[in-house]
């Protein structure tokens, strides 16, 4: 039976994984920050207590759990651990001279050394004289746990990552989903460990929305290609006994779009955060909508929109606008991460303080806005509020270039009562 189970956005958290960024994130430097998906360094001390702020407030309201812990635990199995030293000696050339030494790591070192990276030997000429530090490169991006992958119902994908040097974070999420007794699933939707090396396949989490136990909306971005969504449509189309939706949103190929979860999130059963010029605007995005019948046939169309398109299937949702109005703060806030709220109930949210006119625009469409740091003192009883949106501290996260749903693997979520 599965241990995770994941059917909408919203449905109230029961257990999710993060990874509270460290030494890893301290190794980019202003040249290097673009190799691995950068657009400026980050200081770890501030990211560091802002990141902690969001693990106690979800500590909660769910239990919380640290990928390099869940990793840790998986690597205490030798035949896992040999398995995961292959894996990674796969798909890192440079490790394949490693393999022994690697194996003679305890669980907690090769776990340290899978995010932290190891640092390259100078015990050649060549090696001395090179510019390259490391063997196994550190993982700046991990603490963006959507990426690498996401729970659809009872079964999991895994994110076939579109940039090399992400690779490392969807085989740490294969093993913990397929290893770790608490987060065994039903299987794989999609593995994209195994296809990382094809061209034309890849997905990424942050670019898919479970709405609905069977409603998708998936982002068709930079990083995440049509034709991966129809193996995933062709790979659902196999365990259904109803109609399946998948909404494929095609995103410009641009930084402040990178992925669907920028641009539209779900925070209640009937609400939406939406950069508007994208999801309802002059700039309106191409949606086509694929009806996937139990018999495995499946039917594309054009939708209007989003919005409409959902509205057709009898699912409706009222926008609520990122930045407000004024399209100057539509942008500035869409790029500071304003749309990509993490649900942690119906109509409980979690998002960044750094974009008032976003939290404005809640506040008008019936919601409590309140700070993190009012709760953790005690100050505020999350219990007391129905509707409540809950800023925690930003700005510098921000940077990163995503937000709190960017952060974030739920793997079990309470069914929402529709």
């Amino acid at each position: 039976m599965s241990k995770v189970s994941v059917s909408s956005e919203i449905g109230k958290l029961k257990k999710v994984i993060i990874h509270s960024p460290g030494f890893e994130v301290e190794q980019m430097t202003p040249k290097s920050a673009s190799q691995v998906l950068y657009n400026d360094i980050l200081p770890l001390p501030v990211i560091a207590e802002d990141h902690r702020e969001l693990k106690e407030l979800l500590k909660m309201v769910s239990d919380v759990y640290e990928v390099k812990d869940l990793l840790k635990d998986v690597l205490k199995n030798a035949k896992v651990k040999k398995e995961f030293v292959d894996i990674i000696s796969y798909f890192i050339d440079e490790v394949k001279a490693r393999k022994e030494e690697l194996m003679e790591y305890s669980p907690k070192r090769l776990s340290n050394v899978a995010i932290m990276g190891l640092k390259q030997r100078r015990d050649t000429l060549t090696k001395f004289l090179s510019k390259k530090i490391y063997d196994l490169p550190p993982l700046p991006n991990l603490y963006f746990m959507r990426d690498s992958s996401i729970v659809i119902n009872q079964k999991v994908v895994t994110g076939s990552m579109a940039n090399r040097v992400r690779a490392m974070e969807a085989i740490i999420s294969k093993f913990i989903f397929k290893y770790h007794n608490e987060f065994k699933s039903d299987g794989f939707i999609f593995d994209g460990t195994k296809i990382e090396k094809e061209k034309n396949v890849t997905i990424e989490g942050a670019d898919l929305l479970v709405l609905k136990e069977n409603v998708l909306a998936i982002g068709v971005s930079e990083r995440t290609t049509p034709e991966s969504i129809d193996i995933i449509s062709e790979n659902i189309s196999k365990n259904i006994t109803k109609p399946f939706y998948i909404f494929a949103v095609v995103l410009p190929k641009e930084r402040a779009a990178i992925h669907l979860d920028m641009v539209f999130t779900m925070v209640d059963k009937n609400r939406c955060i939406i950069h508007k010029p994208y999801i309802l605007g002059n700039d309106i995005l191409p949606v086509v909508r694929i009806k996937i019948y139990p018999d495995g046939k499946k039917k594309y169309k054009y939708v209007e929109n989003l919005i409409k398109g959902l509205n057709e299937i009898d699912f409706h949702l009222k926008p609520i606008v990122c930045g407000g109005k004024d399209p100057l703060h539509q942008q500035r806030e869409q790029w500071l991460s304003g749309t990509n709220f993490f649900a942690i109930a119906p109509g409980k949210f979690v998002g960044y303080d750094c974009n008032p006119k976003t939290l404005e625009q809640i506040s008008k469409a019936g919601y409590e806005v309140k700070h993190a740091k009012d709760i953790l003192s005690g100050k505020i009883d999350i219990n007391d509020y129905n509707n409540m949106a809950i800023g925690i501290y930003g700005a510098e996260l921000a940077r990163g270039g995503g937000g709190v749903r960017c952060m974030t693997m739920p793997v079990l979520r309470e069914k929402v009562d529709w």
